[in-house]
């Protein structure tokens, strides 16, 4: 019942990013929005919406849901962070940082303790993005802080479509 609500939960927030995006238009030079799959990264796999308040460049919101085994036995996720962009003509430099919410299920194979728990996540990466839509894609670098200790060199990629 728990993972249900935060099912609906998740994708409640998702749908208020996407509906406060399309009020968003800034004369002009619209939002830059995106879905994309990520693989790594504080969610470990998961599916993510990310919206830039402004245009395309400058400061961003990202939220997502995923994990691993989570419909038997494993990890439920939901990251949520902040991003900033900045560079041009599509490539950008990426640094953000965030919260995501981590339950581990009873009999997950993946983690040796079951419960949930909040981990806090840094980004720092490269993102092409195009100018217009179309495919875009990002490779960074994702330190993770934990109440155990801190993962250092964890990192991820993730690929999707911009809107």
């Amino acid at each position: 019942m728990i993972r249900k609500n935060l099912f609906v939960t998740a994708a409640l927030i998702l749908l208020s990013f996407s509906a406060m995006a399309q009020k968003m238009d800034t004369g002009g030079d619209k939002s830059a929005q995106a879905f994309y799959v990520e693989g790594g990264g504080a969610g470990i796999f998961t599916i993510n919406y990310d919206q830039r308040l402004k245009g395309s460049t400058g400061l961003g919101l990202r939220a997502g849901m995923g994990g691993y085994g989570f419909l038997k036995k494993g990890v439920f996720t939901v990251p949520v962070g902040l991003n900033y962009l900045t560079g041009a003509d599509g490539h950008y430099a990426e640094i953000g940082a965030g919260l995501c919410y981590v339950s581990l299920s009873q009999g997950n194979t993946y983690f040796d303790n079951t419960g949930s728990l909040i981990v806090g996540y840094f980004n720092f990466g490269y993102r092409y993005q195009p100018v217009k839509r179309g495919l875009t894609y990002r490779i960074f670098l994702s330190p993770l802080l934990t109440a155990a200790g801190t993962v250092p060199f964890y990192g991820g990629a993730s690929v999707g479509v911009k809107f």
